[in-house]
This record gives structure tokens, sequence and C-alpha cells, in this order.
């Protein structure tokens, strides 16, 4: 059975939380900053130009620890092999996992696929409640979002790594190790995509973090939100800090010089 993620907060730890939230000011700098940049650098996938729950579930089972180059290359093809919920079921392990083998982890995708499935054979379409979207095989917090904003139009996050990478290094960092229960991150991420087009918002934080906010080696350079993004401020003054004391280090270095050959 599934652990429930709902938390309760103390009124005090409410008010450190709202105490910590940037302005709405300070918000829409970001989002209308993220959003001209996405306009003209956005990616495209087939699972984003679908209203299909089966295409939308299926591919965000594959995105998970893996890239989205590799799902484009699998998903039209496992789809077209496999093209419902009841096709999966009636399908054996062996032969989902043969056909995923290349993502990666496709043991545990094949897995969780076949019981969501079944799960899914056993009634008519998807939940429309949270609680039942994640009662359900393989459907935790984030692709319980997804549905709820693609399906129903909801205005919620899509709450990874990813975009937890871009909201804390913009805005400040969380404080527990797990995004889906800290309360910061959670309420801060809502309130960044809480505005009419709120699929438009995720997508341009997730390539955002994917093409320029990335893990390692971060594109910094050519980032639009250089000027007030916190850690590229630190970043800065350290790198700034480092050149005077290079530039000391050489001063002194030819003064000794100078003064041994004099």
């Amino acid at each position: 059975m599934k652990r429930s993620r709902a938390h309760s907060i103390t009124r005090d730890k409410k008010t450190e939380i709202l105490d910590r939230l940037p302005s709405v000011r300070e918000i829409y700098w970001f989002r209308k900053k993220l959003q001209n940049w996405y306009n003209p650098n956005h990616r495209s996938f087939l699972w984003r130009e679908s209203t299909d729950a089966y295409v939308i579930c299926v591919a965000e089972i594959f995105l998970q620890q893996t890239t989205a180059s590799k799902v484009v290359d699998i998903i039209e093809q496992f789809t077209k092999k496999f093209s419902s919920w009841d096709a999966i079921a009636a399908a054996s392990i062996e032969e989902i996992e043969t056909t995923i083998h290349p993502l990666g982890l496709f043991r545990r995708r094949a897995q969780t696929l076949h019981k969501l499935a079944n799960a899914l054979a056993k009634r008519r379409g998807l939940p429309r409640t949270r609680r039942g979207l994640e009662s359900l095989p393989g459907i935790g917090q984030y692709i319980a979002n997804v549905l709820l904003v693609v399906l129903q139009h909801k205005r919620e996050p899509f709450l990874d790594v990813n975009m937890s990478r871009v909201l804390e290094r913009f805005f400040g960092p969380r404080e527990m190790a797990d995004i889906r229960d800290d309360p910061y991150l959670q309420v801060l991420a809502r309130k960044v995509v809480n505005v009419k087009d709120t699929l438009s918002a995720n997508w341009a934080i997730l390539d955002f973090a994917a093409l320029v906010c990335t893990k390692r080696r971060p594109r910094c350079t050519n980032c639009p939100l250089l000027e007030r993004c916190q850690e590229g401020r630190r970043d800065k003054a350290v790198v700034s800090h480092d050149s005077e004391a290079e530039l000391l280090t050489k001063l002194d270095f030819n003064r000794v010089f100078l003064s041994t050959n004099n």
C-alpha cells in the first residue's frame, strides 16, 4: 500500500514558509523571463501534443530516470504495438521488457506498466481525484499532477528534481531531502505555475532545466535569469573573489621577483 504524502503543518511553520516565499513581483519576473525564453526554445514531443491519458501515462513512466531523447526513440513504437491498457494487460512481462529494453530499468518499468494496466482493466478510465490517481501502481505525485493539468486543467506543478533545481538555484534551497515532502518547495512551485496556461509554465521550467540550468555545468552566461538568480550571484561573487586573489598573488610574485633581481 502506498504511503500518503499528506503532512500537517503547524501554524508557526506556515508563517515561516510564507516569510520565505518570494514576492508576487519576483515570481512574476521569473515567470515572464522564462516564458520569453521558452517561446523560441521549447522542445516538442509526441506526448506533449497528446491529450490521451494512455499515451501520457506511458510516456511519463518511461521518462523516469532517463532522458527524453531515449523516450522519443521508443514511445511511438511501443504505443503502436500496445495500443491500450488492455493490450498491455494481455501481454507477458517478457514481451513488454523486450520492447522497452533500450530505455534501461526495463524490468521495473515492465512490471509497473503491467500492474497499472491490470488495475485499470478493473475500472472504467482513470480516477479524477489526486487520491484516486496516486492509489494506482506507478502513479505518484508527479504523474498525478501531469494528468490533473493536461486532462482537467488544474493548476499543479510538475515538481521533480529538474524543476526543483531551477527553483532552488533562483529562489533559495529547500529544507527537506525529499522534494515531495518539502512544504516550502511545494508551495513555491504551485505559486510559480498558478497562471492560466499552467501547462506552458511547467514545460518552460522543465525545458530550461534540460537546456540551460543543467545539473552539471549550467550555462549561466546564457541565462536570462542570471541578473536575480541567488546561486548565480553567489557563483559570480566567488569568481570575482578568486580573480582578485589571483591578481594579488601575481602582484606579490612580481614584487618578490623584482626585489631579487635589483
